[in-house]
């Protein structure tokens, strides 16, 4: 609409010079008026007919005929339709390459069970149990908290009834990284004490963790007291880490892993 006041108020201007003749003018309801022109602004024109001077908004008219200028049609332009900004695509995140890490020999793994084992166990048996917090190698995290890690039954015996005293020797053998199974190797296990938590926390740079481990270690009080139950166990007794026991291992050989994050 401001397009088309523009270009009939240039209309009007140059007809302002135009000696007089008769006009046509012509509107959107379909009425033709033969007469003169004789002046207007922007948003309306003065037509006189023998009817008089009419007053017409320029929204209504359609185009403005100057006989005397050779018929020439002053029509009002149509204004253009604004072209639509074709949208610009969204680059994707870049995906994060993967890094190899390696893990030296003699790191702590805290892992927490999720299988129950003993010494009733085969050699050989499976057992899976899970990372209790991130394993940090300088700044950069290896394996995240949760994290599967599988073991098996390197050695166990059953005491007969009052005779001789059951064994049980477990190791982490396998570590699941992106759905993948990579081989590790570790030492035999044993119960989690409150330094290992503490450490393993830290090195996690859990602060609220470790402040609940100073304040309550029950975990690190139900590994001593497995430690001692299985230290204390009488002839023909079966040692059993129940599912939910925190234990720890250490790296028997340094472990290099290819990091998908």
């Amino acid at each position: 609409m401001k397009i088309q006041k523009l270009v009939l108020l240039a209309v009007l201007v140059l007809a302002w010079g135009i000696p007089g003749h008769a006009d046509i003018l012509e509107l959107k309801n379909g009425s033709v008026l033969n007469g003169k022109y004789t002046g207007g602004t922007a948003g309306t024109l003065r037509f006189q007919t023998n009817a008089g001077v009419q007053v017409i908004q320029t929204a209504e008219i359609i185009a403005l005929t100057f006989t005397g200028t050779g018929g020439q049609i002053a029509p009002l332009a149509t204004p253009i339709p604004p072209q639509p900004v074709a949208a610009q695509p969204i680059a994707p995140a870049p995906a994060s390459r993967p890094r190899t890490m390696t893990v030296p020999g003699g790191t702590t793994l805290l892992v927490r069970m999720m299988d129950s084992i003993s010494s009733r166990n085969r050699t050989g048996s499976t057992f899976t149990t899970k990372l209790e917090y991130n394993l940090v190698v300088g700044q950069a995290v290896v394996l995240k908290a949760g994290t599967k890690i599988y073991g098996k039954v390197q050695s166990a015996t059953q005491a007969r009834r009052a005779i001789g005293r059951s064994t049980l020797d477990i190791r982490l053998t396998r570590v699941l990284i992106n759905g993948n199974p990579v081989p590790i190797a570790t030492t035999g296990y044993k119960a989690a004490g409150e330094a290992s938590i503490r450490k393993a926390a830290r090195g996690a740079a859990a602060g609220a963790i470790i402040g609940g481990i100073a304040g309550d270690s029950g975990d690190a009080k139900k590994g001593a007291a497995i430690g001692a139950t299985m230290g204390a166990l009488r002839k023909g007794q079966t040692i059993t880490i129940p599912p939910g026991t925190l234990l720890e291992f250490n790296l028997a050989q340094a472990m290099t892993l290819t990091i998908p994050y």
